[in-house]
């Protein structure tokens, strides 16, 4: 999974944005898509590694970047935008996608909009929940079926939410195409069977459903739970994220943990199965 290029299939290669940390895992995966000499590329790393412009000039030889799709409008995704278009790397005409763009210069992606490299068509999935303007692609080469899917869901472990009601209805269209692969904005790139013949795409994508539904489930326990030493006023989000997350001690990660508790709350309590008062929540 580490090594800097990588080759997926006949018309994609992933070129690893070598930014590694507690976000990022091993780093950004961006995707080179085509065989011919124009090429789509989809995210462009954080634009702070020159390793990655050398490593992705080697990958296209003498093609040339006509277009780049981007997942999402986070740094590490859309740092090298930039040095990309002022690079000989690009056609004259090369042209940004992105949802709900901000750039003038971008142009806007809608669902189910087609994009043609060569013989591969990119299929766009608008799958907010990450964030508001998170764009995952679908594609097809050779009867295998490809979801490049930004950071609605990782190679390995979890992502962080925005809004977790959107980011289930995208985990639910996710689950329904039934990919074949995983291309991940980060993480090793999801592929083949397990040991009982199920597809590991589907299965992480439905192992991200059960997670959720997990985390659900413990927090409702928590709060039907009197608070240590308490009055019955209630548990802060930051209590609650102790309890649920016992094992994470990095400060960063942890605000991340407590995100998605408050995530989680929000949503129990537009259900009517949790209320807060004073900026502590009780169970319904």
């Amino acid at each position: 999974m580490n090594k800097p290029v990588e080759r997926i299939s006949r018309n994609i290669v992933r070129i690893l944005g070598l930014n590694p940390g507690p976000f990022t895992l091993q780093g950004t995966n961006t995707y080179l898509v085509g065989s011919g000499p124009r090429r789509t590329l989809i995210d462009t790393g954080d634009g702070e590694q020159p390793e990655y412009f050398v490593n992705l000039r080697n990958t296209l030889g003498a093609s040339l970047i006509d277009r780049i799709l981007l997942t999402h409008h986070h740094g590490d995704h859309v740092g090298g935008i930039s040095q990309i278009l002022s690079s000989p790397m690009v056609t004259p005409s090369c042209t940004v996608y992105k949802h709900q763009p901000v750039d003038a210069t971008h142009k806007d992606v809608s669902e189910g909009q087609v994009f043609r490299v060569d013989d591969v068509e990119l299929t766009a999935l608008l799958t907010p929940g990450h964030t508001a303007d998170h764009v995952s692609f679908v594609m097809s080469e050779d009867g295998v079926k490809y979801l490049a899917t930004g950071d609605m869901v990782l190679g390995q472990g979890t992502s962080i939410v925005e809004s977790l009601g959107p980011y289930m209805q995208s985990l639910g269209r996710a689950l329904a195409l039934k990919p074949d692969v995983l291309l991940p904005g980060h993480g090793p790139v999801v592929s083949g069977q397990d040991a009982d013949d199920n597809i590991k795409a589907v299965q992480v994508i439905d192992g991200y459903i059960k997670h959720r539904a997990m985390r659900e489930r413990q927090i409702e326990d928590v709060l039907r739970n009197r608070v240590p030493d308490d009055n019955g006023s209630g548990w802060s989000e930051e209590m609650i994220t102790l309890v649920i997350y016992p094992d994470i001690t990095d400060p960063r990660v942890r605000r991340a943990a407590q995100n998605n508790v408050h995530l989680h709350l929000v949503k129990l309590e537009s259900e009517g199965r949790a209320h807060r008062v004073d900026g502590r929540w009780l169970a319904d």
